[in-house]
Order: structure tokens, then C-alpha cells, then sequence
């Protein structure tokens, strides 16, 4: 009876302790910990990184570039973005295409240097080519595409301007709709309007400078004639022709 007892208590513990482990999988915080423990790996790299890539969802991945890393590594992110393309529905497309124009392909984050910007604007055109276009030929997202193209080409440095170059010189169908070629060329036009103000304004300048030089002439209102020195020696010659002239005809007159 004493035995039976025993190995009752004993199948009592285990089946407590499966229980609590089970118990301890389900709990909220072992998903907290696991994406922790992933967003950690996909932040430093090293020899987990390719592990952490192939767990971590698209928000985990997404979030890492929010968060900022080195562009070669961010380049493998946006490949493995890129990657499960076609096993994404269209619900889940349409957010992640949201989810990076609203971040502007990425193209500049937290860390960058000027050394790295042909990577990210390859990084960019990559996350375009592979989960923007294709969103944006069935429709979606057009209202993002209006204000994402203008301020790329408008942003500073020319990476984005080279993005949206490389997009156009593609022979394949940019996806912008007429509301975002209206917008990116009403940028392009207002920068053009911007640089021939700022060239007119610097002639003005010029001639401003160069026009006190000149001696201003006066009309025949009783005023002074300043001369330049080319037309004073003008005048003085015809000054002394017209003095000779006068003392020929007085001496002939004697």
C-alpha cells in the first residue's frame, strides 16, 4: 500500500510540473521574450543574425530597420523582406508596403554615414521593387506614393532624388498613378521656379554692382553731365578744332 502511495505522489508531481511548463510556454511573456532575444540578434548581429532573420517576423524585421543598423546588414533584412513576398496575402502586403513608404524606403535611418549611400539607396530600390510596386499596380496606396515620391526627390543629400531617377529610367510601369506624377512634377517644376528666382536675383545683384561705376547721365534739364573719360577726350578734342576754326576765320578776315 505504501508503494502504491509513492508512485501516486510521484505521477502527482509530474503531471504538476508538465502542467507549469506548459503553463509557462502560453504565458505572455515567453513571446515578449522571444521577440526580445530576436530583436537583440537582429541588432548586434553576429552568429545569430541569420537565425534571428529566418524567426522573426515581418513587424520584428521591420522594426529593426526603424530601429537603425548598418546598411550591409540592413540589406539582408530587406532581402529577407523581400523573400516571403509571394507568401504574403494582400492584407499583410498592403501594410508592410504602407509600413515602409511611410518610412520613406528606409532610406535614411539613425545610422548612416556618407559612405554607405549607394547600399542604401540599392536597399531602397529593392524594398520598391519587391513590395511597393507590386502593391502599387493593384491599386493601393496611392495617397502614400503622392507624398513619398515629391519628398524623396526634394530631400537633401540626393539619395532619395537618385531613387526616384533610377524608378523612372526603369522600363517597367512605375505604379505612381497620375496623382503622384502630378505632385513629383509640381516639385520638380517649384524647385526649377526656386533655382531661376535665386539666378535672377544673384544678376541683379551683379548689376547693381557694376552700375555705380558708370557716371549717370543727366538730360537737358540744367543739370550736371558726368562724362566718361573716353567721351572727355572726345570733347576736349572738339573743343580745340572748334578754337582753331575760330582764329582761321578771324585771321582771314584781317
Amino acid at each position: 500500500m505504501v508503494e502504491e502511495a509513492m508512485l501516486e505522489d510521484e505521477a502527482t508531481d509530474e503531471g504538476t510540473d508538465e502542467t507549469t511548463d506548459q503553463a509557462a510556454r502560453m504565458s505572455p511573456a515567453a513571446p515578449a521574450a522571444g521577440a526580445r532575444r530576436l530583436r537583440e540578434a537582429l541588432r548586434q548581429g553576429g552568429e545569430g543574425f541569420p537565425a534571428a532573420l529566418r524567426e522573426a517576423d515581418d513587424g520584428l524585421l521591420l522594426s529593426a530597420l526603424d530601429g537603425g543598423m548598418p546598411a550591409d546588414r540592413a540589406t539582408r533584412v530587406v532581402v529577407e523582406l523581400v523573400r516571403r513576398a509571394p507568401e504574403r496575402g494582400p492584407e499583410l502586403a498592403d501594410a508592410v508596403c504602407e509600413k515602409v513608404l511611410l518610412a520613406r524606403l528606409y532610406l535614411e535611418t539613425p545610422e548612416q554615414s556618407g559612405h554607405d549611400d549607394r547600399l542604401r539607396v540599392r536597399n531602397a530600390l529593392m524594398l520598391y521593387e519587391g513590395l511597393v510596386r507590386p502593391c502599387a499596380q493593384r491599386g493601393g496606396t496611392p495617397e502614400l506614393l503622392a507624398c513619398v515620391m515629391p519628398a524623396l526627390w526634394a530631400a537633401r543629400g540626393g539619395a532619395g532624388r537618385e531613387v526616384v531617377r533610377r524608378i523612372v529610367d526603369s522600363r517597367q510601369p512605375t505604379g505612381f498613378g497620375e496623382r503622384a506624377w502630378k505632385e513629383l512634377f509640381t516639385s520638380a517644376a517649384e524647385e526649377c521656379r526656386e533655382r531661376e528666382a535665386a539666378a535672377e536675383a544673384v544678376a541683379r545683384r551683379g548689376a547693381r554692382r557694376w552700375w555705380p561705376l558708370r557716371r549717370p547721365y543727366r538730360g537737358e534739364d540744367g543739370g550736371r553731365i558726368d562724362l566718361q573719360p573716353g567721351q572727355l577726350w572726345v570733347s576736349v578734342l572738339l573743343g580745340l578744332i572748334s578754337v582753331a576754326l575760330v582764329l582761321i576765320v578771324v585771321l582771314a578776315a584781317r
